[in-house]
């Protein structure tokens, strides 16, 4: 009994490339096959994603056109409808896809910067790595945990944000600006935050707890309600 044929093929997942038709003598059939199913799954494939493919029967006949494939994700079983010569058949087989994720070398506490030195990368099928953890190492260098990252472990999206510069009930200066009007009060900031998150600091003057954004180091702007004029500096 002859084993099925198995290749493992990297395919490079350009947009501008995905958007033009393949032409009928782009490769064998799990070339071609492999481009239309990981193009089928859309953005949540990242563009380095690899796919193993095994058909369920050999086929070496030419590929006019691709007209339909699906892929179960829970069993990673693969359905597809091509044209050979004119004629439609049917194929079948598994499809395994694999993604590159970042993950640490070691153990990151918050408030530590994260840098490139800090992570590599690992291998993943699909269903492993899913869409709640971070994919690509881009979004994570200059980034501050929230919580600890563990080495080796994938990173959950919103575990990591803007380095914090504001610490919590710790001083900071609230800023207004309306113009060429320029506020500025003592603060106590009741939450931290990184440059871009909302924070509640309390106007030490007044006792007045605002919501401001937070621009730099120890300083939140705020749009309402105005700091007081004899807080003016």
């Amino acid at each position: 009994m002859q084993h099925p044929l198995r290749r493992r093929l990297s395919v490079l997942l350009l947009g501008t490339m995905l958007a033009l038709p393949v032409p009928a003598a782009a490769g064998p059939v799990e070339t071609r096959l492999a481009e239309e199913l990981l193009a089928s799954l859309g953005p949540a494939v990242p563009p380095d994603a690899q796919v193993a493919l095994t058909l369920g029967r050999p086929f070496d006949g030419p590929v006019d056109a691709v007209r339909d494939i699906g892929l179960d994700p829970r069993t990673g079983i693969f359905q597809a409808r091509i044209l050979s010569n004119g004629h439609p058949v049917e194929l079948s087989g598994r499809a395994d896809v694999e993604v590159t994720m970042p993950v640490p070398v070691r153990r990151i506490r918050p408030g530590e910067v994260i840098e490139v030195s800090d992570l590599t990368t690992v291998r993943l099928s699909l269903d492993r790595a899913g869409a709640g953890f971070i994919a690509t190492a881009d979004a994570l260098v200059g980034q501050s945990p929230r919580r600890q990252l563990s080495a080796g472990r994938l990173v959950q999206v919103g575990s990591v944000g803007a380095p914090i510069v504001v610490q919590r009930n710790r001083p900071v200066t609230l800023v207004y600006e309306d113009g060429a009007l320029l506020l500025a009060a003592r603060g106590r900031a009741l939450q931290e935050g990184g440059v871009g998150d909302s924070v509640r600091v309390m106007n030490i003057a007044s006792s007045t707890v605002v919501t401001g954004t937070v621009t730099g180091a120890e300083t939140v702007s705020v749009s309402g309600p105005r700091v007081p004029q004899a807080a003016r500096p």
